[in-house]
């Protein structure tokens, strides 16, 4: 694939590219986490391609204040986050955190997510993410996409499977 590179994120991604690299990286530090009892989060970045299409290429591991029933990032870490992918060239195109079990947008969710940019995808993974990561995408987790009025829209099956793709990295040219 070969693309022009944005540098601001549209109102709403058609997609996003999901770079097989960053999946062995958040899976494990999800899962192990999870062993411990507690819910965990990470961020996804990258690039716009084209006019809406999201490329995710790195993920960050940021320190979390995490328990069985929530985590949080500290402003002083979030701060960091900002400045590193800001002087990287790439954007924060989802946060991923992990829920005991069943995957859903709580209240908590809503109101703390990692940024209130529209167009923010949250990637919410099911039962401290002991299964495997790609699997779960097919049918367990839960997405929702933060909307210029702030609102968090749930995304049903057909679309997460249409709107989120793996992909390997051997295919990806900028």
């Amino acid at each position: 694939m070969c693309a022009k590179l944005i540098k601001y994120r549209p109102e709403r991604l058609k997609g996003l590219l999901v770079c097989e690299s960053v999946i062995k990286p958040l899976e494990k530090h999800l899962y192990n986490t999870g062993l411990e009892r507690r819910e965990e989060a990470a961020l996804l970045a990258g690039y716009i391609v084209g006019k809406s299409m999201g490329l995710v290429t790195t993920v960050i591991l940021p320190y979390t204040e995490s328990s069985s029933g929530g985590c949080a990032f500290p402003m002083d870490i979030t701060a960091r986050c900002f400045d590193t992918i800001g002087r990287s060239g790439q954007l924060i195109l989802a946060q991923v955190h992990t829920h005991p079990g069943r995957a859903w947008h709580s209240n908590t969710d809503d109101e703390w997510a990692f940024t209130d940019s529209p167009g923010l995808l949250s990637i919410v993974v099911p039962c401290f993410c002991r299964y495997d990561l790609r699997k779960t995408f097919a049918n367990s987790i839960a997405v929702y996409e933060r909307l210029t009025n702030g609102d968090w829209h749930c995304l049903a099956e057909p679309e997460i499977k249409r709107r989120i793709l793996f992909v390997p990295n051997s295919q990806i040219i900028l």
